[in-house]
């Protein structure tokens, strides 16, 4: 049995992750944005341990979130399901003055990637959409030129960068950046190949 955080669990594939794996026998951590949510996880997902709550879009919840998944761990596994995708949105910013879809997508996973204890495998979820990102690395909060969809796509390519990078620096960790798609069938059909095999090379590409 595998220890699990899931971020973003209170729907979505995040929710369809945490039910299989509960299914399965695997110890698993819920999260949301608020303590509602993280309440919705909980009632959504029986059998759950736990669930912790903390705005992504915020630097200090994010902290604090940390703080908590600590608390509750240590997990051999968290994947870094939560983000938002609003590509007809006007551009916003969070509390940091962040454009939020960087924010979200892209700084969180970061941060909390370096703020939770080194778990033995790490999943970010990203998108085929990374495949047309293109930041500006001049104007990473897209202050000059807005769209939505663009910065969705440029987030994505961030995370597939992240997991990269945590693979080169850490490699006593497995990670592994994962489509949508991809994840979804994996839930379905192999999680208990995820969590069992002592490692899984393949999980790099």
């Amino acid at each position: 049995m595998a220890s699990v955080f899931i971020t973003g669990s209170a729907d979505g594939l995040g929710r369809l992750a945490a039910q299989r794996l509960v299914t399965l026998g695997h110890d698993v951590v819920l999260h949301g944005r608020n303590r509602h949510r993280a309440q919705e996880a909980m009632r959504a997902v029986p059998g759950a341990r736990t669930a912790v709550a903390g705005d992504l879009a915020s630097i200090k919840e994010t902290r604090a979130l940390a703080e908590q998944a600590n608390a509750a761990g240590p997990f051999q596994t968290v994947i870094h399901n939560a983000g938002i995708f609003r590509p007809n949105a006007p551009r916003l910013e969070t509390v940091d003055g962040l454009e939020d879809t960087f924010a979200v997508n892209a700084l969180a996973p970061y941060l909390l990637t370096a703020l939770i204890a080194s778990p033995q495998r790490l999943v970010f979820l990203s998108s085929e959409l990374h495949q047309i990102g293109q930041p500006d690395l001049s104007d990473l909060q897209s202050r000059r030129r807005w769209s939505g969809f663009q910065a969705y796509s440029n987030s994505k390519l961030f995370v597939v960068a992240l997991a990269f990078g945590v693979a080169r620096r850490w490699p006593y960790v497995l990670s592994k950046s994962s489509r949508s798609s991809r994840t979804a069938r994996d839930c379905g059909s192999r999680s208990h190949e995820w969590y069992s095999r002592p490692k899984m090379r393949g999980w790099l590409p």
